[in-house]
């Protein structure tokens, strides 16, 4: 039973996040929309992302956003 609930949460916190906007719909993402989210502070989604527009592996998708935050004026203030 626990795990229906976990299952549910996941799944709605998925289509929250969706209906606020953080994501754009499959396939119509953007390197602009990955640079929104590394400024959001949502560096996974934006690892993501990064992988599904120019379909490359894990550690490339996440040095390349890596490298997205370091530059001034992106990423999370702390």
């Amino acid at each position: 039973m626990m795990v229906l609930y976990i299952v549910v949460a996941v799944v709605v916190a998925a289509l929250t996040l969706n209906a606020l906007g953080f994501l754009p719909p499959p396939g119509q993402g953007s390197d602009a929309d990955v640079e929104r989210l590394v400024a959001l502070g949502r560096k996974i989604d934006a690892i993501k992302l990064y992988r599904e527009i120019h379909r490359t592996g894990l550690k490339t998708a996440k040095d390349a956003v890596d490298k997205i935050a370091e530059k001034p004026g992106r990423g999370p203030t702390p």
